[in-house]
């Protein structure tokens, strides 16, 4: 069973009898008991977000593929995956399934780019112009842009913490001075990173050290400047890289236009000052999640048309405008100290918007009303079986060293709207090249070393 010359070895499980190569879901607080459930069918269901089961590997394979079983319960869209580090970091996700694709008005095509269309609208994706176009766990698409020569260069005074992603529309010459400060919570100096793209293409790293003595105060300001006398046509993202001990405080640039996300967090000076600086940027976002840290950031925002209130640290809430809030909206955060992650991105006046990619694709979008005509994905609809159960398919590489694996299932805000995922069976199926007697001796050398690692 274990060396099978046919190269494949395939294990199943209904999560009810159980099963010594595949492990129910966890935690077992986001899900039922696996087995019998109140509805007489037998299996798992998923009530919260995220989980996960693991599966022994038996033996060293080159490929597994997996198929699930299942039904969504008041839940418009999955994704799932494989964790391909121990810790669960290193996220290896595809989208699942999706109420709003599956509509037949949306059509699957290949070319020139993989995506779902509506009604055929092919012509979205040729356009410059990505404000019709979303994307779910795919390879995203960059404007051609640029705006001429530079004039003179503009402060813009914020307060975010942390990593962020800058997006700009160069100038020529196109230069941008960071002001940062350091918070000097931690001893030890505090790095930060400094990712530049043109388009998907990195063409440079730096990084600076921050204070990092234990003090009673904010550290003083300092300077990094990012400079490229003759820019190329294309949208320029610097990723900032650091902890939240880091604050980015004003942002100088020859960009007329430039914005800033999807993650966006308003900072704070807990311990140092006895009042923040309020947030407010504009945004294209029709969904945002917000949350704080510190009970200084306990208040209500403003997004668009639409209030949410913050009553509990640590706690997200979410926010979503209207389909008939058409445009740019407001983000008003008036305590600061709140971090958003949301569909969209944020410009910190309404005339340096611009839209550098498409928007994503999540659980709250409402493609038809948000006038999204394409969908940049490699989603497969899932085949349907009877009495509204489906099945959806996938495959990993795997590392032949690998002993144990950790699927996710990604069920966003499904707590929120009391949905839940019911799945029934899952069946993995190992691959690797058939083989002779020879190269099945050599699997049992390597298998025999592996064995001898582990002891």
């Amino acid at each position: 069973m274990r060396f099978p010359p046919s190269g494949v070895f395939v294990v199943q499980t209904d999560l009810g009898s159980g099963s010594a190569w595949i492990n129910p879901f966890l935690p077992s607080e986001r899900t039922t008991q696996p087995g019998k459930q109140n509805d007489g069918w037998v299996g798992q269901a998923v009530i919260d977000d995220p989980v996960y089961f693991t599966a022994a590997v038996p033996g060293p394979y080159q490929t597994v593929e997996i198929e699930i079983e299942y039904m969504p319960i008041r839940q418009p869209l999955l994704d799932f995956g494989l964790a391909r580090d121990a810790a669960g970091q290193q996220l290896e996700m595809h989208p699942m399934y999706s109420s709003e694709l599956d509509d037949s008005r949306w059509v699957k095509i290949e070319k020139p780019l993989s995506a779902f269309v509506f009604n055929n609208a092919t012509n979205v994706l040729n356009k410059q112009d990505v404000s019709s176009l979303a994307v779910w766990n795919a390879s995203s698409v960059s404007p051609e842009v640029f705006d001429g020569p530079a004039g003179e260069a503009k402060d813009t005074r914020i307060s975010l913490r942390g990593a962020h992603d800058f997006y700009f529309v160069p100038t020529k010459p196109f230069k941008t001075v960071f002001s940062l400060q350091a918070a000097n919570r931690d001893k030890g100096n505090d790095t930060v990173g400094f990712r530049i793209f043109c388009g998907g293409e990195e063409i440079a790293q730096d990084a600076v050290g921050a204070s990092g003595s234990r003090d009673v105060r904010m550290g003083k300001e300092f300077k990094h400047t990012i400079s490229i006398p003759d820019p190329k046509h294309c949208v320029y993202r610097v990723a900032v890289v650091s902890s939240d001990d880091v604050f980015i405080r004003n942002v100088n640039t020859t960009a007329k236009h430039w914005v800033v996300g999807p993650r966006l967090n308003f900072g704070d000076v807990v311990g140092f000052a006895t009042a923040t600086q309020a947030g407010l940027a504009w945004t294209n976002s029709r969904h945002i999640v917000a949350e704080t840290f510190h009970k200084e950031g306990l208040q209500t925002i403003s997004f668009g048309n639409k209030s949410v209130a913050l009553k509990r640290t640590h706690t997200t809430v979410r926010a979503n405008r209207d389909a008939v809030d058409k445009g740019l909206a407001a983000l008003k955060a008036p305590l600061g100290d709140v971090r958003i992650v949301a569909d969209g991105y944020f410009a910190f006046t309404s005339e340096s918007y611009f839209e550098p990619q498409p928007r994503r694709f999540n659980d709250s979008t409402q493609l038809e009303a948000e006038g999204v005509r394409a969908v940049l994905t490699d989603y497969v609809k899932p085949e349907q079986l009877q009495e509204g159960w489906m099945k959806s398919r996938f495959s990993f590489g795997l590392n032949p060293n690998m002993e144990k694996l950790r699927f996710v299932l990604s069920a966003p805000g499904i707590m929120s709207r009391s949905g839940a995922v019911y799945v029934r069976k899952i069946t993995l199926k190992y691959k690797r090249e058939a083989v002779d007697m020879q190269d099945w001796f050599g699997i049992l050398r390597r298998e025999a070393a592996n064995a001898w690692h582990r002891f």
